[in-house]
């Protein structure tokens, strides 16, 4: 099985999720920074995981300007997962989260969504760290994707 996770990281916190999710999956998986990777490659995977900080309850810039230029999934059967990383502050999910929107892009170009779109929550208002047992979370989510 052919996976590509997919992230954006300021501080390094959305990072460490995205690692500790490839770690965590089995076969061949690559672990690329939003701005490495070229859309039309990410066609052609099995499973491809999103994920971005939350900026104003949405995905980052390049992580949205990544997903308006991917296609369909080319292999029958191809998978996707979102996830992000947050604040744990509950009024900053009034306007809602990066994951679920960067879901419903995937959605909206064919890919057939596995797991629920799911958040890391960080410390701080800005750079983290992400809260103790985040990580570990983060690899049992992505056994949920497999």
């Amino acid at each position: 099985m052919k996976t590509v996770v997919v992230y954006d990281s300021l501080y390094g916190n959305t990072e460490a999720v995205a690692r500790a999710v490839g770690a965590a999956l089995p076969g061949d998986v690559q672990v690329v920074r939003v701005g490495q990777v070229n859309a039309r490659d990410l066609e052609d995977v099995d499973l491809l995981v999103v994920g971005s900080p939350t900026h104003g309850a949405l995905a980052s810039e390049a992580t949205r300007a990544l997903l308006d230029k991917l296609g369909a999934p080319a292999r029958a059967g191809a998978r996707a997962a979102a996830f992000d990383t947050r604040f744990g502050y509950r009024i900053a999910g009034k306007w809602g989260f990066a994951a679920s929107k960067i879901a419903e892009a995937l959605q909206a170009r064919g890919w057939t969504l596995v797991g629920e779109p799911a958040g890391f929550v960080i410390k701080g208002l800005k750079n983290g760290p992400l809260k103790p047992g985040e990580v570990e979370r983060a690899a049992a989510w992505a056994k949920t994707l497999s």
